[in-house]
């Protein structure tokens, strides 16, 4: 039993005929006729005693009547209810975001994006990517600008490439690896990791153990698993706590000349940021404008020289 099946059923009564019926609810004769067909073979009922003249109930039509319009009536006031609400409610976005991003392109979009569509919230969630990958497949989020991952399944996701960055050890101004350190001297000193503490296993960040992985050192001691990039640096900036992290870190203004990079021999391991969705998910109209926003004025910086270009905006 369905709604569009009831409105068939009481509007074939009030119009007194299949036609009258078919011209009030604008569909045509035949498919009215399907729906009330489909509702008396679902439950062996006959409504409608076609060999009388006009419209003419059966006693169980008449019986069932009264049924239909009270459940319409009320269909009827529970969409009301959700338009009005609808009216007055701000749509909103969930949107990811991990430290590159974080740092270099989303502040700048989103001032763009409150522009143009003031009335809409954006609900910001800051994590590794792991973190944000699993929130977008279990649909707490609807976007995530993040970096992608090694061994990274796409899958079941719709990922689109923005631009390339790269990772920068640092520590705080005058740390005593300042000048130039090795893999042994990185163990010595405890690090910072940015991830989600109620998750199993956080502080096993890839960004960053993986330097150790690869080269078959042992891992160095985590201090702190921190749940944004400032907590972090905050960390760093008051004791000897190592972390790695995106060079444009190193650019705004807020922590400039007090936490630098530690030169090393270590190879950078650029990766990529991108937009990334549920492919099974339709993104909201809101949803897309952000979406295509960001990788607009991703390309956009790329062409200008994309250090440059996102540089400005930090500022």
């Amino acid at each position: 039993m369905t709604i569009q099946q009831l409105r068939a059923l009481v509007a074939v009564v009030t119009h007194g005929g299949f036609r009258a019926a078919a011209r009030a609810l604008d569909v045509s004769q035949g498919g009215l006729t399907k729906n009330i067909s489909a509702l008396e073979e679902e439950y062996g009922i006959s409504f409608i005693d076609r060999s009388a003249k006009g419209v003419l109930l059966s006693p169980q039509g008449e019986a069932f009547l009264h049924f239909a319009r009270t459940i319409l009536e009320e269909a009827d006031r529970a969409e009301d209810w959700l338009k009005n609400v609808s009216e007055n409610v701000s749509s909103s976005v969930s949107l990811g975001v991990s430290v590159e991003p974080s740092i270099r392109l989303v502040p700048a979009v989103l001032q763009d994006f409150r522009r143009t569509l003031p009335n809409v919230v954006i609900r910001l969630t800051q994590s590794v990517s792991a973190d944000l990958l699993r929130a977008l497949r279990e649909n707490r989020i609807e976007l995530a600008v993040t970096r992608l991952p090694r061994n990274f399944d796409p899958s079941d996701l719709k990922v689109e490439r923005l631009y390339q960055s790269e990772p920068v050890i640092v520590g705080r101004a005058g740390h005593p690896c300042a000048s130039r350190a090795t893999i042994r001297d990185l163990t010595k000193y405890d690090w910072v990791v940015i991830g989600d503490t109620s998750q199993t296993g956080a502080e096993s960040d890839d960004s960053t153990w993986e330097l150790f992985d690869a080269r078959g050192e042992s891992r160095p001691r985590f201090a702190a698993v921190c749940n944004s990039v400032f907590s972090l640096l905050s960390m760093l900036m008051e004791s000897d706590a190592l972390a790695r992290v995106p060079r444009s870190v190193l650019e705004h203004p807020l922590v400039s000349r007090k936490v630098v990079a530690i030169p090393t021999t270590l190879p950078k391991h650029p990766y990529w940021v991108a937009v990334v969705s549920k492919s099974s998910r339709r993104l909201s109209p809101e949803a897309q404008t952000l979406s295509a926003m960001l990788t607009s004025y991703a390309r956009i910086s790329s062409a200008m020289g994309s250090e440059k270009g996102l540089e400005r905006h930090l500022v």
